[in-house]
């Protein structure tokens, strides 16, 4: 693992969702995927065109400081962007790195979509990169993201008090929660019950956490 994963950001590939490297001009197919709840309990709120691209620059520019890998949630049958997520705040020393800023078009949310995104992150990760934690945040008061972070096998370690301030000025308390290598057979099996379960019942594919 070196930093190469930044000079060519690898596509993550699923039947029906890839993980492709974002790319300034993705800004148009995600302000047209944009909806205020989207940003309720997220650092910053998008309300414009230039607002979503000086965001997606900004994500843009984590990767070229080797800070971070953003992709943009493509919808295969389709070829439609839907969504964002990334993982960032990556230490290739310590081998960890968080997954976050993660937000899909309020069709696609508690579908299939988180399911396989956080999937192939997590396989990316564990099984490419050799990571030893991959970790989560969310506000605390996001009860459903916390319920789905908890779903995916991801043990809680805490609450960060103040740990951010929002764009709109509230003082946030964050979850922390994380997945470490030894988790990871188990979490992986998770996945694939999960989707044997909804294969069964007839629906395809499983709903997000």
């Amino acid at each position: 693992m070196n930093q190469t994963i930044f000079q060519i950001q690898q596509t993550l590939d699923h039947e029906k969702i890839k993980l492709i490297p974002l790319e300034i001009h993705h800004s148009s197919s995600l302000f047209e995927a944009n909806h205020p709840e989207i940003w309720r309990f997220m650092l910053s709120e998008i309300q414009t065109l230039d607002e979503m691209e000086q965001w997606v620059r900004s994500a843009v520019r984590l990767r070229e400081q080797e800070k971070a890998l953003p992709y943009a949630v493509l919808l295969k049958d389709e070829n439609r962007i839907i969504g964002t997520t990334r993982l960032f705040d990556i230490n290739l020393e310590q081998r960890s790195c968080e997954l976050g800023s993660t937000w899909y078009a309020k069709e696609f949310q508690r579908t299939f979509v988180n399911s396989v995104c956080k999937y192939l992150l997590l396989s990316y990760c564990f099984e490419d990169l050799g990571m030893v934690r991959v970790q989560f945040k969310t506000d605390e008061r996001n009860i459903p993201s916390e319920r789905a972070i908890e779903r995916l096998g991801a043990v809680k370690e805490g609450v960060l008090r103040n740990e951010r301030i929002l764009s709109c000025g509230y003082i946030r308390n964050a979850a922390v929660y994380s997945i470490v290598n030894e988790d990871w057979l188990k979490v992986k099996q998770g996945f694939a019950d999960r989707d044997q379960k909804y294969q069964t019942m007839g629906i395809g594919n499983s709903p997000a956490e």
